[in-house]
């Protein structure tokens, strides 16, 4: 490769860092975690800080889907030696039908809370669309753990139940997100019993 294609991939690469609003010292830290390898930079801890906040680690200091396709974008540009494309959205497989059986499973009306058991399909859909992009379960077994967790829930009438958008995921206050969806997926696909073993994954 000569000289002027090297520039030429090198301000590609830039321009990425700066369109993500990271430092080159960052990326340096993003890529090292992603490939177990320890990074030798300055100021470390402020970098950490920076790809939390921007959200490509998650405050476990693990790589999130945004920070894994940084990576791969780096990684392709100097490859393929041209700015690769941004991945397309996940396909999410009948949507609006699935959306609609998962819905049915939640009561109607409101929760004790006040808050309404089901939610509007758009704010479903978009729960949905961080969902996939996050986790890789099946609509099967999503159904079956929504189903598991109503009915655990109805026979203390709903007291405590969360509803079906925040069922998906729940914003903390550290921006991180967490999933109960996904908790009773993997209690789903364990044969588990949900007292006691709920999973508290934390998602930027």
């Amino acid at each position: 490769m000569n000289l002027k294609k090297q520039i030429e991939q090198m301000n590609d690469f830039y321009d990425m860092l700066d369109k993500a609003g990271v430092t080159p010292n960052a990326y340096h830290i993003l890529w090292c975690i992603h490939h177990k390898r320890r990074p030798v930079v300055v100021n470390y801890h402020q970098e950490l800080r920076t790809l939390v906040n921007l959200g490509h680690l998650t405050s476990e200091y693990v790589p999130t889907e945004n920070g894994r396709q940084l990576i791969e974008h780096g990684e392709e540009l100097f490859a393929n030696g041209s700015v690769p494309k941004k991945k397309p959205a996940p396909v999410i497989p009948d949507l609006d039908e699935s959306i609609t059986a998962y819905l049915n499973l939640f009561p109607l009306g409101k929760l004790p809370t006040g808050k309404p058991a089901r939610v509007n399909k758009k704010n479903i859909a978009d729960a949905f669309k961080w969902f996939f992009a996050n986790y890789d379960y099946s609509w099967e077994t999503i159904l079956k753990a929504t189903a598991y967790y109503v009915d655990f829930f109805e026979k203390d009438n709903y007291k405590f139940m969360r509803n079906s958008q925040y069922f998906i995921r729940k914003q903390n206050t550290d921006k991180s997100w967490d999933s109960d969806l996904a908790s009773y997926c993997e209690i789903i696909l364990n044969g588990g019993n949900t007292e006691g073993e709920m999973i508290h994954e934390k998602v930027v």
